[in-house]
């Protein structure tokens, strides 16, 4: 159960912290285009997106089993 605990774990990790970066880049490029067409909706996208990566990446530190050092 451990070793289930530790892959989704890291799964998890790798996850959220590829989508935040993505995410970044995306909002910095989105911040160069300010006031384009759509602007609003895409920086709307991108802040439910924020709530993706926190929340997987929140779950992911949960499951890390506690015998588990970095």
């Amino acid at each position: 159960m451990v070793a289930l605990r530790e892959r989704l774990s890291d799964a998890l990790l790798r996850f959220g912290t590829e989508a935040a970066v993505d995410r970044m880049t995306m909002q910095r490029s989105l911040e160069a285009a300010r006031g384009a067409r759509g602007h609003e909706q895409a920086a709307a996208a991108l802040e439910v997106a924020r709530w993706v990566d926190t929340v997987a990446l929140w779950v992911a530190w949960r499951l890390r089993p506690r015998h588990i050092t970095l």
